[in-house]
């Protein structure tokens, strides 16, 4: 009985152990080039995201003091910037606040007296504005909030809940 024995191995095989430096380069400029399209990209969603957390406050503002109108015929007093007006405390869920620390506070406002050009029946503006810390949240809550936004003023951004 004969056994077959391996041949020696070929010699492309047997110097080849790992990779060459140019693999290696050409690796790692693949990956450079992944990681720089992908970046500003991630920077983007992050802003788009928090401009969407922006919106969701907002939303929650609103409701809060369309309900306090609802149950009291009036509408809640200006506040400070970052501090839930009183009138809305038990309107808005527990351990709310409107100096949240992530890149925005929001800002009660209860317009009055006000004149406004052509709308003379308009005596009082119910809104809340927005105060963004940087230039890329606040053009991303711009982009994200459009035609709602009454006016803005640098990175104030002022959205309308009633005029009446």
């Amino acid at each position: 009985m004969t056994t077959a024995r391996p041949g020696p191995m070929p010699a492309r095989s047997a110097r080849r152990a790992g990779f060459s430096l140019i693999e290696l380069l050409m690796a790692l400029t693949i990956v450079g080039l992944v990681t720089g399209i992908a970046i500003p990209n991630l920077r983007s969603v992050t802003f788009r995201a928090r401009a969407t957390e922006v919106a969701a406050d907002l939303e929650v503002v609103r409701v809060a003091t369309l309900s306090f109108n609802a149950d009291r015929n009036a509408w809640p007093g200006e506040a400070p910037q970052g501090t839930v007006p009183p009138e809305l405390a038990t309107y808005v869920p527990e351990g709310y606040s409107f100096a949240d620390g992530n890149g925005y506070q929001l800002d009660f406002e209860n317009i009055s007296p006000v004149v406004i050009p052509g709308e003379p029946g308009t005596v009082q503006l119910i809104a809340v504005s927005v105060v963004v810390d940087n230039d890329e949240l606040s053009a991303a809550v711009v982009n994200l909030l459009g035609g709602s936004i009454l006016f803005s003023v640098g990175r104030k951004h002022t959205v309308l809940i009633d005029r009446s």
